[in-house]
């Protein structure tokens, strides 16, 4: 008999494949924000300048994100959110929110 578990676990593993293109999660993001530049505003690899470690960064907004951002009129709010240490490899995870003049909130990247 298969459990609600069952299909959880495949479901995971059938995700974490379609994103891993590589044992390191960082050449596996670079590959990814490649393969989809429609979705990406920014992108800066991991580095050293003048001996300061500078982080991997990427910036992900999808059209219906964008469009949400932009129709922001001048009564509404944004909201940024930062966690550490949610996902499986560490990496910092940023996201941006806007709300309307009916504090309904709508993430944009």
């Amino acid at each position: 008999m298969i459990r609600q578990q069952d299909i959880t676990y495949l479901d995971r593993k059938h995700k974490k494949r379609s994103w891993r293109f590589h044992q390191n999660p960082a050449i596996s993001l670079c590959t990814w924000a490649f393969n989809h530049l429609d979705y990406v505003f920014y992108f800066q690899d991991a580095s050293e300048d003048n001996g300061i470690h500078v982080p991997f960064t990427i910036g992900i907004q999808t059209p219906s994100q964008l469009q949400a951002m932009v129709s922001l009129d001048d009564n509404g709010a944004i909201l940024m959110d930062a966690t550490f240490g949610t996902n499986d490899v560490k990496f910092h995870l940023f996201t941006l929110m806007v709300f309307d003049a009916h504090c309904i909130g709508v993430p944009v990247a």
